[in-house]
């Protein structure tokens, strides 16, 4: 228990403390193929092992018993044997006998080799300081220590290892069972250093008393190692020399050890077995060590000369490799292997060696120095050429001749001792081999001067002089002449030293030409030269760009057509001729832009009409530059004629300037007559005329006689414009044989195009000539002057000088509204839009936008009536029963009804209210009562309006749907609910209820009472029993489950889906359909399997009615089972075709089992195609031999057979016996039966024969016992096999009876299939189970016949096999179990032998012995120095996995700590984004409110100083107005009015004269009607002020929160918006005066507002009671004139009338009646017809209903009849199939 308990301690240790350092050894010793590979990649370390192996002659020990002959020995408390002493002699005579040699070398192997006896080393008796040395013969590798005593382990003891061959020795461990009186200096606690040197005492107790171990691991487990390749574990590692010295033994209580030899024989050292673990040392450069020279290897020997790689060398791997001084050595450490790096020398060096200056300047990355570089080459690594040599870039650089000499001048260079660049570095600008020349010296060898120098000097320090040409100026900077000086200009420069350009030119620069052209604009410059430096030319005035091409900002140039004169503007002057029409009669005809946007064909707003003889005067003062000018006269013809007579006459105020261009000009040059055709638009009068710049000329044109013969009145033209066109031949740069004038002709740039109003897009070219020209006649451009308020911008066209116009505004300048538009502002200008009737034409006041209106018209656009009156043009007056004051212009509905009132003239309530406010009625409008009022919260209303009852005058509710009553206080029909306290709510029956009929739903609770469409449920959501569909949508289907396969015990189909309750194998939404792979519905039960035959049938799936399935070519049966009709074979495995000859055979049917046919009498062979033995002729003609024949063969063929037969059995029954021999017999007629039994399975007639097999399995064992019995005498058994072979016999007999039995049956159903094919399906069905029934009864006859043939057989067969059986099973298993017994012995010898690498493997070493490592039977298995084993490297796996784990779980922590940082700064930054997001969404607003605020404030003011600015609406205009208003009076008052009206009442009775009585009432009348109309002019002046007043107050209002808010947008905007205050300021001024004159005329049109009220009720009354008083006087005329004849016969005639109207009203009354009971009678009859009508639709859908299921069943007959006739079909095969069955 000790030592096993030791070795668990041990071997902890050790797993622990190798795991680090044996991690990599492990992995490299698994497969020796990769420990070559694994140098490769990382650090390789040779395997471990027991340095002891193999130097026995290096070890050695201080004191050994018996060296020098027999000593005498004895042990402590011997139990095992009798002797307690014995002997010891350790001399070379007894080296083979390990019972008395105790050499040290015995230590070595614990079992002396060979032998399994123990052998042990022991020291001389009562000897205490005694040394165990061990001697390598190189540096080794150590790891542990283990030294297993055969004694008591000493008392005290010490470890001490050298690493320099014996010269220094270090304590690695002290041992001794009391430390502090062995060893008092050393410290005993446990080791805390690497380095540290401790007693230990646990290995130095007393116990036990043999085989104790003392454990030292050089790496102590305690002490974690972080790297193992540290300089201070290799040396704590390091090991040439090993001593272990005991200095004290245990001597049991004798401590007074004494010289008496029975005191110390019992006193000594004694140890099996020393281990010493490690291996060479090889510093991580070697996977293997080989033998020293001189040293023999053997067998697990750790030899000390390690095989080096990674370029290293020495016994140890300590140096280099020659030429692998790249790096400086160093051990190889993990993944790294620190290999020793080649020089590179590029080829160019032999040797090399490691500087340490050289490695730390790069950067520890190479320390190579390369030794006498050769071919020219030099440096650290020879890769740079020496001195006056340089690199050839196009050879490598390990190439010899990669340096080459220099080829240059000394003379020019900057370096003799250099020459040249000795490589090429573009980063430093150095090309290797060129030279390095002189500042001043150029050339491929530095021999000549450089461009732009010259004198090339030896002795000057640049090399040449600096030529003192300009280097931009010379031809490709080559400056001057290297030998002259002279310099070399480019093209466009001159000057001596090449340093000025050309007049015209600029910018000396380095181009090919040296400078540039000027290229100025030659109309927008003054010359054509231009600054130096910049290029700039010399433009004219409002002209920029360096070239002066382009007008300055707001400035236009204008297009050649841009001096136009427009014909509107001008004079008509008819004194130039006696002749001429008076001035009158020319007038401006003004048009009005293309509504759908085309560009109009005039400029200006129209045209002057022109008569004949008449004379336009064009005022020209606004020229700049004086030159002939073409005149383009612009007009549109009024007739097809020509106008032949126009003369253009210039008229010069004073006289021609003589220094300008027009002094040589004639009178008659200022005289040109020309024509205007008719098919033109306009004329280019030539020649032009001379016009001079700063005066005013007149430009007459002189329209005469249109046709120049006759003049005619009648004649005009329409005359635009003219324009002034420049003459091209007078301007200096278009001058005539000029490039540019041919240029400038060649693009048509002169073309009449050009002065077409509706071009499109002018030539770049043609534009650039048109813009130099229109700044040499403006001598620069011209002002833009776009009108602030009609332009989009300041900016003009540059081209043509048009500013960009809002809306409706025209003109070069946006100056002008467009015709037809007017209110021009920044806003642009509105149309016009004058009526057509009431306005004269379409044209209005530019400013106002008042239409010149017709007499009676009225408004801005003239079409409207006066105040108070509609119907434009037919003014009338508005009608509104006093309840509104205007209506609708042009329909007369009236506007802004009062009291609740509404309608066309205000003559009803508006909703919710009731009344009937119409004059004379005057019944008020009031709020409903239905039955509370609307928004009343304690009471609700159910309608939204009533009407008063005309005749009861009680209101009567229009209820909402659902609600019912006068006053919709109860629930309609098909409603519920409690309309008092709540709502009526709809009964929700989801539309399965007839809406007409009464009590459809409960009033109170809302359920469904009477649902219909074959639904039911409270709300009539679901299908009633019986029927399926959607009760949502009316769809609710009877179900229509089959009988046949639906199970109506669970039920009817499911109301939703329809599905009926199916059978087993059913299926199908009415459960009409077998499932996949069944059939037979009718059944009513379910479905039956088709159990078609996988190998016979295409498919699983048989036809579902008859259960047929789908057979492969050549198989047949039900379930394609058997071979098709006419076939046969096996059908398992292939069914071949019956060829029988027609003639010849029976049938087409052969024999299923051979193929053979059945021949007819006389016919034979296998086809039945020739004739029988005994027949003579030729098939099918043959006839018998005769009887003779017939009698001799049939008994020599008996004999034959019985002969044959008895002979081959007797023969068969020595080799298998009895039964062997009549196994064909048996076989056929197993084959027999098994064609009767596959004929019953076909026709399902067999299906007891199974149960009733099973049933006599147990008479089977009894048959079987007896056929045990007769075995045993083989004549018995023959005697019984010939007579149970006749017993088969006469079974076969019965069997061929049975099978004709069962024919006829067959026949007897084919026979029936006529009956059963007229029969019903019932019937049908029926006689198919009776068939059944005989076919059972069949198969039950015939199997007795069965049992007893297969009883016969299976008895036989069964007890031949047992037999069989026995005798086989008893050899072979006496054979297989000597086999078994010798593979066991090969198998445990191969154990045996495979043992020690078993071990190897799974334990660490190769070793049949239960050493350190164990093994199998140890049991221990791994430990410290075992790590080649699997169970060592599980657990360092295991380790490694936990480790691994656990730097899984940081990393873990501390991806979640930077995943929550990130998102942490994601959070914060999307939260800066979405403020920042917000900040600027705020400053937009911001931005946006201090803009609208600006411009609000800008419209104001505007909108302010127009009103202020119009004088036809002041405040001091209101006022008057009204106090005009308030001074009017009525002359006649309405009582005198009234009073008037009594007096003609009283008076007209007696007046008979009507006439007198109108004439005397007619002014009164005409006062009436004045009145009238004042008032109405009243009101309407009225109305206008009150308009005009609330305009101004919400003027107010809108100044005042402009104002505000423009204060404090100045308070938070920048300082630009500041200017809208000082605006506001005086706008505050005049609001607050026009305010208080505005709040006095309010006040006043208040007052007056409530009497133009009273006054118009009364106008109304007062006209009402004039028409009253006209009506009136004409009814007294006519009574007046009969009144005395006709008296008493009206009085008569009242009397009859009275009397007949209380009888008409009686019958009113009856009638009334008769028609409530006619009416109630209809509405029954409605009703009653209703219902009708849907009992008829509910007959006709059950009727078409029954017709589709009519139609259903005669299809499913149909589809039954042509079953049947299948079925008759297969009944009627399967007869003849039968028939032509043989045995």
């Amino acid at each position: 228990m000790a030592r096993y308990a030791a070795f668990i301690i041990f071997s902890a240790l050790i797993n622990i403390g190798s795991a680090v350092y044996n991690k990599d050894r492990d992995r490299q010793r698994a497969d020796p193929r990769l420990l070559d590979r694994a140098c490769e990649l990382s650090s390789c370390y040779p395997a471990t092992g027991n340095l002891l192996i193999g130097r026995e002659a290096r070890l050695s020990a201080s004191s050994t018993c018996g060296a020098y002959g027999r000593e005498r020995y004895c042990i402590v408390s011997h139990l095992e044997e009798r002797k307690k002493c014995f002997w010891c002699e350790s001399t070379n005579n007894t080296a083979n006998n390990p019972y008395l040699n105790h050499r040290i070398q015995n230590i070595i192997y614990k079992y002396y080799p060979g032998t399994r006896t123990k052998s042990w080393w022991q020291s001389e008796n009562g000897k205490e300081n005694v040394t165990i040395q061990l001697d390598m013969e190189a540096e080794f590798h150590l790891t542990h220590l283990i030294i297993q005593f055969k004694t008591f382990r000493p008392k005290a003891m010490l470890v001490e290892r050298s690493f320099d061959f014996g010269k220094t020795w270090r304590v690695y461990r002290y041992f001794a069972h009391n430390c502090d009186e062995a060893f008092p200096s050393v410290p005993k606690h446990t080791q805390r250093s690497l380095t540290e040197v401790v007693c230990e005492s646990r290995y130095s107790g007393v116990a036990p008393s043999t085989e104790g171990e003392v454990i030292f691991r050089v790496l102590p487990p305690n002490i974690n190692v972080t790297n193992p390749y540290s300089e201070e574990v290799q040396n704590l590692l390091r090991m040439t020399n090993l001593r272990i010295n005991f200095t004290k033994l245990h001597t049991l209580g004798d401590d007074l050890l004494d010289n008496r030899a029975e005191i110390q024989e019992k006193y000594y050292y004694s140890i099996y077995e020393m281990t010493v673990r490690g291996s060479c040392s090889c510093y991580g450069h070697a996977s293997r060590c080989l033998p020293m020279p001189g040293v023999e290897s053997k067998n697990n020997m750790v030899h000390g000369r390690c095989e080096c790689t990674h370029n290293t060398r020495g016994l140890n791997c300590e140096y280099c490799e020659d030429f692998y001084n790249d790096l400086p050595w160093q051990p190889a450490v993990g993944k790294t292997s620190n290999a020793c790096k080649r020089c590179t020398c590029n080829n160019h060096a032999t040797t090399c060696h490691f500087d340490p200056a050289v490695y730390n300047k790069t950067g520890k990355i190479s320390g190579g120095v390369c030794d006498n570089c050769q071919h020219n080459t030099m440096g650290v690594n020879c890769e740079r050429c020496k001195p006056t040599f340089y690199r050839d870039p196009t050879l490598d650089i390990q190439s010899p001749d990669v340096c080459k000499s220099c080829d240059c001048d000394p003379e020019g260079t900057t370096d003799k001792e250099i020459l040249c660049d000795d490589e090429t570095d573009f980063a430093n600008n150095k090309t290797a081999g060129r030279c390095l020349c002189k500042a001043n010296v150029d050339g491929a060898r530095c021999d000549r001067c450089k461009d732009g120098y010259w004198n090339f000097d030896p002795q000057n320090p640049e090399g040449c002089i600096l030529c003192t040409c300009d280097r931009l100026g010379t031809i490709n900077e080559r400056g001057c002449d290297a030998a002259t000086g002279n310099c070399f200009c480019k093209r466009h420069v001159t000057g001596r030293n090449c340093d000025q350009c050309l007049p015209e030119f600029y910018g000396l620069s380095d181009s090919d030409d040296g400078c540039s052209p000027c290229d100025c604009d030659v109309g927008g410059s003054i010359d054509r030269y231009c600054d130096v430096i910049t290029g700039q030319c010399k433009c004219r005035p409002n002209v920029t760009g360096r070239r002066c091409d382009q007008p300055i900002q707001n400035f236009f140039v204008g297009a050649l057509d841009s001096i136009v004169l427009e014909a509107e503007s001008s004079e008509c002057d008819s004194q130039i001729d006696d002749n001429a029409i008076q001035s009158q009669l020319c007038h401006v005809v003004i048009r009005e832009n293309f509504p759908d946007g085309r560009k109009e064909t005039w400029t200006g707003p129209g045209f002057m009409k022109i008569p004949e003889s008449s004379t336009l005067v064009f005022v020209i003062n606004n020229l700049k530059t004086s030159m002939n000018y073409n005149v383009l006269i612009r007009y549109e013809p009024q007739s097809a004629i020509n106008w032949q007579e126009a003369t253009i006459l210039v008229k010069r105020p004073s006289p021609i300037d003589p220094d300008s261009p027009c002094s040589n000009v004639r009178p008659e040059d200022d005289k040109i007559y020309t024509i205007l055709p008719a098919n033109q638009r306009s004329v280019l009068v030539r020649p032009p005329i001379c016009l001079e710049k700063n005066k005013e000329t007149e430009v007459r044109i002189y329209f005469g006689r249109q046709d120049g013969q006759t003049s005619n009145s009648r004649a005009s033209i329409l005359i635009d414009s003219i324009v002034l066109i420049p003459s091209f031949d007078d301007l200096p740069f278009l001058a005539n044989d000029t490039a540019a004038r041919e240029e400038f002709e060649r693009y048509n740039c002169g073309d009449q195009y050009y002065y077409d109003l509706n071009r499109d897009n002018v030539p770049e070219i043609c534009k650039n000539y048109h813009a130099s020209i229109g700044f040499y006649i403006r001598n620069g451009s011209e002002s833009c002057q776009c009108d602030p308020s009609g332009s989009k911008s300041h900016q003009c066209d540059r081209y043509t000088g048009y500013c960009q116009c809002v809306e409706n505004i025209v003109g070069a300048r946006c100056d002008r509204c467009a015709p037809g538009t007017y209110g021009f502002s920044k806003f642009g200008c509105k149309r016009c839009d004058c009526n057509s009737i009431g306005s004269l034409d379409n044209f209005c006041d530019a400013t106002s936008g008042q239409c010149k209106c017709r007499a009676n018209t009225y408004g801005r656009a003239c079409d409207l009536c006066q105040p108070g009156y509609f119907n434009f043009p037919n003014c009338q007056q508005c009608d509104c029963n006093g309840h509104a004051i205007e209506c609708d212009d042009k329909t007369g509905a009236c506007k802004e009804c009062h009291d609740y009132t509404e309608g066309h003239r205000c003559e009803r309530c508006i909703e919710g209210y009731y009344g009937d406010p119409r004059l004379g009625i005057d019944i008020p409008c009031r709020l409903c009562p239905c039955p509370g009022v609307k928004d009343d919260p304690n009471k609700s209303s159910h309608a939204d309006r009533c009407e008063l009852d005309p005749e009861t005058k009680d209101v009567v509710c229009d209820c909402k749907e659902g609600y019912a009553g006068l006053l919709c206080d109860v629930c309609a029909d098909n409603y519920y609910g409690d309309p008092l306290k709540g709502t009526c709510e709809k009964c929700d029956c989801n539309d399965n209820i007839d809406l007409t009929k009464p009590g459809n739903c409960d009033p109170y609770t809302g359920k469904c009472l009477q649902c219909l469409h074959h639904t039911s449920g409270d709300h009539c959501e679901v299908c009633e029993d019986g029927y399926f569909g959607d009760a949502l949508e009316q769809s609710c289907f009877k179900c229509n489950c089959s009988v046949l396969g639906t199970n109506f015990t669970q039920g009817n189909c499911d109301r939703s889906t329809g599905q009926c309750p199916c059978f087993n194998n059913v299926m199908g939404i009415n459960c009409d359909q077998c499932t996949e792979n069944h059939w037979r519905i009718a059944l009513g039960t379910g479905c039956d399997p088709c159990e078609c035959d996988p190998i016979g049938s295409l498919s699983p799936q048989c036809n579902p009615y008859i259960g047929k399935c789908d057979c492969k070519p050549g198989h047949g049966g039900r379930q394609c089972d058997q071979c098709q009709e006419n076939h046969w074979g096996d059908p398992n495995i292939e069914c071949y075709e019956c060829d029988c000859d027609l003639y010849g055979s029976v049938s087409p049917q052969c024999m299923r089992d051979n193929g053979s046919c059945q021949c007819k009498p006389g016919i034979g062979g296998y086809k039945c195609d020739i004739c029988a033995r005994g027949y003579l002729g030729e098939a099918p003609e043959c006839y018998a031999c005769g009887e003779c024949f017939d009698n001799w063969d049939q008994l020599i063929n008996n004999l034959r057979i019985q002969t044959e037969y008895a002979i081959g059995n007797a023969s068969k029954i020595k080799v298998v016996g009895a039964t062997g021999a009549y196994t064909r017999d048996f076989e056929e007629m197993t084959k027999k039966l098994t064609d009767v039994e596959d004929s019953l399975e076909s026709a399902k007639l067999g299906q007891s024969t199974v149960k009733e097999l099973i049933s006599n399995i147990s008479s089977l064992q009894d048959h079987l016992n007896e056929a045990d019995k007769k075995i045993k005498d083989s004549n018995d058994n023959l005697n019984a096999i010939t007579s149970k072979i006749n017993l088969g016999n006469v079974t076969l007999d019965g069997l061929r009876s049975a099978i004709e039995h069962l024919k006829s049956k067959t026949l007897e159903l084919g026979n029936n299939a006529t009956k059963l094919q007229e029969a019903n399906l019932e019937g049908a069905l029926n006689l198919t189970r009776e068939a059944k029934q005989r076919a059972v009864k069949a198969a039950d006859d015939a199997e007795s016949v069965q049992t007893i043939i297969a009883n016969t057989d299976r008895q036989i067969k069964n007890t031949d096999r047992l037999i069989e059986m026995q005798y086989t099973n008893f050899n072979n298993t006496q054979n297989e179990n000597d086999k078994k017994l010798d593979d066991l012995i090969e198998v445990m010898s191969q154990l045996d032998a495979e043992l020690p690498k078993i071990n190897e493997k799974m334990c660490g070493q190769d070793s049949d012995t239960c050493d350190i490592c164990g093994g199998a039977g140890c049991g221990k298995c791994g430990g410290i120095s075992c790590d080649q084993g699997a169970v060592t490297k599980a657990e360092q796996a295991l380790d490694f996995a936990n480790k691994t784990e656990h730097r899984i779980k940081e990393h873990e922590l501390t991806a979640e700590d930077l995943f929550r940082s990130v998102t942490q700064v994601k959070q914060d930054t999307v939260l800066v984004r979405s403020r920042a997001k917000d900040l600027s969404h705020k400053s937009n607003e911001f931005k946006l409110s201090a803009e609208k605020v600006t411009n609000d404030s800008i419209a104001l003011t505007a909108e302010l100083k127009e009103f202020l600015s119009n004088t036809s609406n002041t405040p001091a205009d209101v006022r008057n107005l009204a106090n005009e208003i308030l001074n009017l009076s009525i002359r006649i008052e309405p009582k005198e009015i009234t009073e008037l009206s009594q007096r003609i009442n009283s008076t007209v009775s007696q007046l008979t004269n009507i006439e007198n009585i109108i004439t005397e009432t007619k002014p009164d009348l005409d006062k009436a009607k004045a009145l009238k109309q004042n008032a109405t002019i009243v009101n309407k002046s009225a109305n206008l002020t009150l308009e005009m007043a609330n305009k101004v107050l919400e003027a107010l209002d809108e100044a005042q929160a402009a104002q505000d808010a423009a204060e404090n947008a100045i308070e938070r905007a920048n300082n630009d918006i500041a200017a809208a205050k000082g605006d506001l300021q005086p706008i505050a001024l005049e609001t607050e005066q026009a305010q208080k004159k505005a709040n006095e005329t309010m006040d006043e049109v208040e007052g007056l507002r409530s009497r133009l009220s009273d006054l118009q009720k009364n106008i109304l009354k007062i006209e009402s009671d004039a028409d009253q008083v006209k009506q009136e006087a004409n009814d007294v005329v006519n009574r007046a004139e009969a009144a005395e004849q006709k008296a008493r016969q009206l009085r008569q005639d009242f009397k009859t009338t009275n009397m007949s109207l209380a009888e008409r009203a009686n019958q009113t009354s009856n009638s009334r009646e008769r028609a409530q009971l006619l009416l109630n009678r209809a509405t029954k009859l409605a009703s009653d017809t209703q219902m009708q009508l849907k009992l008829l639709a509910n007959m006709e859908e059950l009727y078409n209903d029954h017709n589709e299921q009519l139609n259903v069943l005669e299809k499913e007959i149909g589809e039954l009849n042509s079953q049947m006739n299948y079925y008759l079909s297969e009944i009627t095969k399967r007869s003849d199939n039968y028939r032509s069955c043989t045995t």
